[in-house]
């Protein structure tokens, strides 16, 4: 053994002699004495046994005294850096000390010496063992929520000096949107569902105090949702927290209790004013498109007037032209035309009978029979 220098007296090991003679400083080497019963074990014999062991199981060479000195020291070595190869190994394959896995809703944030290496995707993953790397599995999929403005928190100041009741609820979860969000959401906020509360308070009590009462109890409620959401992002992306606001809803948005029922009364008669609105806005599709109909068609009916006059007239001009021409060619022959179509017309419509002194007597002529036809012949034709 290193510690036994095999010098006389049998005094080996640093508690001294192995022998029978250790004044009392060796309490292992000492053999049970009394009872006249058998002695027991040597441990310097056991030990230097066991190097015996050691040396031909290694190859040790050497018998004596320097011999056996320098193999053991040699196999001692080989043993304990094989020793020390098989706790290096063992330490690497047990469970949290080299392999680790990911779950599918995890992100593995990887520590060296307590400072932040890197992020792992879900799966099996190498790390170095502990104490060198730790391994952190935060659940990053998670869509969490928190609603903010129950009781007197959710009493706000309005533009025009109203005071609104607002109950709204925030969907947020970790960014995966870039690389060292999940860095930022551990190690960059102690407090995640504290800092959006706080700062999703904030960002409503801005967007209230820019608002009228009446818009947000009525038709600006999806737009104060949007406006807060988009504050309230920006902001946390100023402090690198690493959240991503899913969406935030205006649960409710009314005045004090105590003046509900005339913002009541008032919102039914704005209801009550954009339904008339819109029953005015239907008559008037309805009446227009008819007015235009009869404009149209009394337009139309005027043009065709229009055009029939014109072309009578253009006919009647046309005629007289063509009678004009006719007249300059032969003045009498058509005065004497026109003078007989004229009277035919005037006389044609008339009771009287006109006789032709020098056609000569007629043996009968029934005047009275002539004129009854006439008049009977004019009735058929009407």
């Amino acid at each position: 053994m290193p510690w036994n220098d095999n010098q006389g007296g049998g005094a080996g090991g640093p508690w001294g002699s192995g022998g029978n003679n250790n004044n009392g400083q060796n309490p292992w080497g000492q053999r049970p004495q009394g009872g006249g019963g058998p002695e027991g074990p040597d441990l310097d014999e056991v030990v230097r046994d066991m190097q015996r062991k050691m040396r031909g199981m290694f190859g040790g060479g050497g018998s004596g005294k320097d011999g056996g000195s320098g193999g053991g020291k040699g196999a001692g070595a080989f043993g304990f850096g094989l020793i020390v190869l098989i706790l290096v190994g063992v330490w690497f394959i047990m469970p949290g000390s080299g392999w680790y896995q990911v779950g599918a809703n995890q992100a593995g944030v990887v520590l060296r010496f307590g400072e932040y290496s890197r992020t792992t995707t879900p799966g099996f993953h190498f790390k170095l063992p502990s104490p060198i790397e730790t391994v952190i599995l935060p659940e990053v999929t998670t869509t969490n929520s928190i609603t903010i403005g129950q009781g007197p928190a959710g009493q706000m100041l309005t533009r025009d000096e109203n005071i609104v009741d607002i109950d709204f609820a925030v969907q947020w979860r970790v960014d995966l949107g870039y690389q060292e969000g999940v860095r930022d959401y551990l190690f960059n906020v102690r407090n995640p569902e504290g800092t959006v509360a706080a700062v999703a308070e904030s960002a409503m009590r801005e967007v209230v105090g820019t608002s009228d009462l009446q818009f947000i109890i009525t038709e600006g409620r999806s737009e104060v949702s949007r406006r807060t959401r988009e504050i309230l992002q920006e902001t946390l992306n100023e402090y690198e927290a690493g959240i991503e606001i899913l969406q935030v809803n205006l649960r409710n948005a009314e005045p004090p209790e105590r003046v509900i029922d005339a913002f009541r009364g008032v919102d039914i008669a704005q209801q009550e004013a954009e339904r008339a609105q819109l029953d005015a806005t239907a008559h008037a599709n309805r009446v227009i498109p008819e007015a235009r109909g009869v404009a149209a068609q009394l337009t139309q009916e005027a043009e065709a007037y229009r055009d029939n006059v014109i072309a009578e007239a253009q006919g009647n001009a046309d005629r007289f032209i063509a009678i004009y021409d006719e007249y300059v060619q032969a003045p009498d022959v058509t005065r004497r035309r026109m003078y007989l179509e004229t009277m035919e017309r005037v006389l044609g419509n008339s009771e009287l009978i006109i006789l032709d002194g020098e056609a000569g007597a007629l043996p009968y002529l029934p005047l009275d029979q002539l004129g009854q036809n006439r008049t009977r012949n004019q009735g058929g034709n009407q």
